[in-house]
């Protein structure tokens, strides 16, 4: 018999006269949760991965890059956000919009740029400013980071009913104590109020 610690493995699996129906069932229970959770939760998160992935890819349907200009000098940025990604402020840019006119909007610039500079911006069909869509990376880890969450929230879910369900094994188990100690009192001449 594989002991470990004083404990017997497996011993829910085993014949026993001490063994009761809901060990059998506990045991079950531990067995498919374990199946679950090998089996379903990569599943869950290489799927939502590749649907957080598409999503995020798909932001980019319907947009395309226009070259635009500053019109005035950009504000700097916070002394908190220098040297980082949101190091970009919002200024007011000029391009040429699809008619030949000159179109003025507010958009998202370098920090500090100055009036005349060369710029990127993103428009969408009707031609209003939106944010620059993600890169294929950014995609990727955004989508991992989905997929992540997705597989650690399936695992919790499948932990929690596999505990919930012991605890109400647990608690069927402590009430037949409680009758089986009530029997074998009564059977010895004890009475309880």
């Amino acid at each position: 018999m594989p002991k470990r610690g004083g404990r017997v493995w497996f011993w829910h699996w085993r014949r026993n006269p001490l063994r009761r129906r809901s060990d059998i069932a506990e045991a079950w229970i531990g067995a498919t949760a374990a199946a679950t959770l090998l089996l379903t939760v990569p599943v869950v998160g290489v799927a939502m991965a590749g649907v957080g992935e598409r999503s995020a890819l798909g932001q980019a349907r319907g947009l395309h890059r226009t070259a635009a200009h500053l019109v005035e000098d950009a504000p700097t940025a916070p002394a908190r956000f220098r040297g980082t990604a949101d190091a970009s402020v919002r200024a007011t840019v000029r391009w040429t919009g699809s008619g030949g006119s000159s179109v003025t909007g507010e958009a998202k610039v370098p920090s500090g740029s100055r009036a005349g500079s060369p710029t990127t911006v993103w428009l969408d069909d009707t031609g209003r400013v939106r944010p620059a869509p993600p890169t294929p990376a950014q995609a990727a880890s955004q989508g991992a980071a989905l997929g992540a969450t997705a597989a650690a929230g399936a695992g919790l879910l499948v932990a929690g009913g596999w505990w919930a369900a012991r605890k109400g094994l647990d608690v069927r188990r402590r009430r037949q104590w409680d009758r089986a100690w009530s029997e074998f009192d009564t059977d010895r001449g004890h009475r309880h109020a």
